[in-house]
Order: C-alpha cells, then sequence, then structure tokens
C-alpha cells in the first residue's frame, strides 16, 4: 500500500500516484482509494446506466460514470473510501486524474469542507485564491504569479477550513499544475517531456515540488476570474482588465459560486448551515477581486500586476 499527504489528511492508496507526496505519518488513513478491474459497481448500477444517468446519491456518498470507468466516493464516520473501477482499456493515469479532480473534490465536500474551483498561490507574506471557471485564465495567473515569486498550495481544487483559532486556511494538495497546451507552451515547456491528461481539457500535467508549499496557509484574499469577448465600455477597462473590489453579502456569493462541485448543488448535495458559517467566516477574513478580461488581448501582466497592487 501507498501512503500520501494530501490537504492535510493521511491516503492510503493499492495504486502508486506519482504526483502525490508521500507520507510518513503513523496511524489510520482517512481517505482509502481502490483502483481496480472489478466491475461491482457497474453491476450494481447497471439499470441506472441504462436509463441514462451518469451519477446517483447513496447513503453516505456518490457514484458516478464517465468514460474511464465506474466512481464511488463515500465518507463515514470521518473516513472516507474512493473506489475507481476503471474499464479495462483506460490507462491508470486517467483513473488518477479523475480521483483527483471530481473524486477528491466530493471526498473533501463530504468532509464538509469548502472545495474551491482554483489554486492557491502564496506570495510573500500574503495567501491568494486563484478561482475561475475553466477557459478563463487561472492557470495562466496562477503560473505568472509564480513567476514573481509565488508558491504553490493546490492547483484546480483548493480545500479551506476553519482553524481552532477562527481563521480559514487554505491546505495543500499535492505539488502538480494542469496547464492546457497553450499555457504550457507559453511558458516554455517542452511538451514531449510533459505527462499528457486525456481529460477531454487537452491538458498537460507539470510537477511543482520545486515551489510547493507542504502546510497550511492563512488565506487573505480571492480573485474571481471572468473573460468577455469584447469590452462593453472601454473607460473601464485598462489593457484589456476590468477590476473591481466585491463587498458586503456578495462576498458569500462570490465564493459560493466558485465551489467545485457547484453544479450539483441542488441534485443531492445541499449547503448545510456549518458549511454556510465558514464561508461567511472567510467572506469575512478576505479581499474579494472581481476580475474581468477581455478575450484576445494580452492581459497576463496587467492581470498579475493589478492583484499584486490589490491583495
Amino acid at each position: 500500500m501507498y501512503r500520501y499527504s494530501l490537504y492535510g489528511l493521511i491516503a492510503e492508496s493499492n495504486t502508486e500516484f506519482p504526483q502525490l507526496l508521500e507520507c510518513n505519518k503513523q496511524g489510520e488513513a482517512d481517505i482509502t482509494i481502490d483502483i481496480s478491474k472489478e466491475k461491482t459497481l457497474k453491476e450494481k448500477y447497471r439499470s441506472l446506466l441504462e436509463k441514462g444517468h451518469i451519477h446517483f446519491f447513496t447513503e453516505h456518498g456518490v457514484w458516478f460514470h464517465n468514460q474511464a470507468g465506474d466512481f464511488l466516493v463515500e465518507t463515514i464516520n470521518e473516513k472516507t473510501r474512493m473506489i475507481c473501477e476503471k474499464n479495462e482499456n483506460t490507462d491508470v493515469g486517467i483513473a488518477r486524474s479523475f480521483l483527483m479532480g471530481n473524486g477528491i473534490a466530493l471526498a473533501m465536500t463530504q468532509r464538509k469542507k469548502i472545495v474551491l474551483h482554483g489554486s492557491t498561490v502564496s506570495i510573500g507574506d500574503k495567501t491568494v485564491l486563484v478561482c475561475g471557471d475553466s477557459g478563463t485564465g487561472k492557470s495562466t495567473t496562477s503560473m505568472a504569479l509564480i513567476d514573481e515569486g509565488g508558491k504553490l498550495l493546490a492547483d484546480d481544487i483548493s480545500v479551506l477550513d476553519v482553524g481552532k483559532d477562527g481563521l480559514v486556511y487554505s491546505y495543500p494538495g499535492f505539488p502538480e499544475q494542469k496547464l492546457c497546451r497553450d499555457a504550457a507552451e507559453s511558458n516554455g515547456y517542452d511538451l514531449e517531456k510533459l505527462r499528457y491528461i486525456d481529460e477531454d481539457r487537452d491538458k498537460f500535467s507539470v510537477d511543482r515540488r520545486d515551489i510547493f508549499v507542504n502546510e497550511k496557509r492563512k488565506v487573505d484574499a480571492m480573485v474571481s476570474l471572468h473573460i468577455i469577448p469584447r469590452a462593453v465600455n472601454d473607460e473601464e477597462y485598462v489593457n484589456g482588465v476590468k477590476l473591481r473590489f466585491i463587498d458586503g453579502a456578495e462576498k458569500v456569493n462570490a465564493i459560493t459560486s466558485r465551489f467545485f462541485l457547484e453544479w450539483l448543488y441542488g441534485y443531492g448535495i445541499g449547503l448545510e448551515p456549518d458549511e454556510m458559517l465558514k464561508c461567511v467566516y472567510l467572506a469575512g477574513q478576505i479581499n474579494i477581486i472581481d476580475v474581468t478580461r477581455v478575450r484576445g488581448v494580452e492581459t497576463k501582466k496587467e492581470v498579475v500586476d493589478r492583484i499584486l497592487e490589490n491583495i
């Protein structure tokens, strides 16, 4: 069995995950991961598949199906099990990617953490969440902050929780960045030397152990990225970028709108009172900067300069 550190927890797996950090801590694992070629889940949920369903909420978690196979993520008494019964023709690397994507997001949501669609970068004495939908420039912005001296805590999925001191912390994920082809090429990477992630999004895996922070950090700011085809009012944009601070009750909405599994809320996942309270704590402790950039305009420098000026 392999043991890893993952968002402040101990994960134990029957399969090696080269993108994760090994863990030497003793004690029972918080998360167990099992990748196999069994067909137990497929048989159990065959009737749902035949009806066109690709996910189902069990008593303690979620089953879901995709091109890689069948997955089950359940949490009982603070112990999480993640099962992937992959298709015979599915590369194990693809199974690992889905487990460290939707799988871990489900696991952390079940454990009542705040799970955001974005990266966490620590730069200077500040820790910043860089959030946004796919294609808005999360990876490009995170890479640019790292180029300015930043360190990586988490990529794509940021997991937050309230500490005993009442402050909200982001927990270290694993030292990997997923970059789209354009971002990888623009940052000078040789694509032939990177691990390709076939997730229908044409992305590559970049090992970032050189700039990874393996400890929790108090969150200071969140950047919420948007992209538009053209500027509606040119006077509001500087070099293709519009920036505004989000205040008041809108801050909580800005946070919940960046939940990694936002699309599942209302389908079986609900925002419970203690989770909402954590979002309120976070909103009260951080600055939230809404950044809109114009598609087709080179905005990387402007975006990063404006972020560094305002965090």
